[in-house]
């Protein structure tokens, strides 16, 4: 009991949001159909990657549930950093500040993606029910055009989320006055962002391989998820550069 309440203490639940919701977001993201653990197929590959899924229905639709709770959970731990106090109209507190907004946006953009597979799923298990009211090859159509949205919402995702990355790991590193575990974790989440956004800038351009920037996406966001499950852990220690004053346990 006296766990349960130190974990729901108003200045670390935050951090626990944050620790929690990333360390279930990466289970499912690994388990997910399609993905490295379960029906593994090619990314690339339209058909194999919604036969997967669609194979894996009650899981991916499970899981992807689980997603969107993971995804508000962190977005919550997230925004406390919204009443840290910092020198009105300083650089680094306004980068925090813009960063935390970002990062609800970011987020959003994420939630979509995984709705938008939602509906994917549905509409390849229901195919047959579908040809009452359109050809077969409307129902095939309908899905490309929801793989090619999800796609797009996915690389609009990596940018968004690399932009905040920035914002948000210079605008809590500036708060440190010495180099801690905590304050390098801050410093990685940023340079995560800058990678992510040099990745996106070269991922455009039509020479570079696709496989590649899926490869390099997956790499940046898992450095920018272990250096924000340290951060996380540093609101759950209570650091006053991470916890608002008026906060107490």
């Amino acid at each position: 009991m006296n766990v349960l309440r130190d974990m729901c203490s108003g200045s670390k639940a935050p951090g626990w949001a944050i620790v929690g919701g990333l360390a279930l977001m990466i289970v499912c993201l690994i388990i997910y159909p399609g993905g490295w653990a379960v029906g593994r197929a090619d990314p690339l590959d339209f058909h194999a990657t919604i036969q997967s899924m669609t194979d894996h229905d009650n899981l991916t639709h499970a899981l992807s549930f689980v997603i969107i709770l993971s995804s508000l959970s962190v977005a919550y731990g997230i925004f406390s950093f919204w009443r840290l106090s910092g020198p009105a109209g300083s650089l680094g507190h306004s980068l925090l500040r813009f960063g935390i907004l970002v990062n609800l946006f970011h987020y959003g953009i994420y939630i979509l993606t995984f709705g938008i597979r939602h509906l994917l799923v549905a509409v390849s298990q229901h195919r047959d029910a579908l040809s009452e009211f359109a050809a077969p090859e409307q129902a095939d159509m309908l899905m490309l055009v929801l793989h090619a949205t999800s796609g797009g919402l996915h690389f609009g995702f990596v940018t968004v989320s690399s932009i905040s990355g920035i914002l948000v790991g210079i605008g809590l590193a500036r708060r440190y006055s010495s180099l801690s575990v905590t304050a390098a974790a801050c410093w990685l989440f940023a340079l995560a962002g800058v990678a992510g956004l040099i990745n996106v800038i070269i991922g455009q351009q039509a020479e570079v391989g696709p496989e590649a920037f899926i490869m390099a996406s997956n790499i940046v966001l898992f450095v920018a998820a272990a250096a924000l499950l340290v951060i996380g852990l540093g609101v759950v220690r209570g650091e006053s550069e991470l916890v608002p004053e008026e906060s107490g346990d």
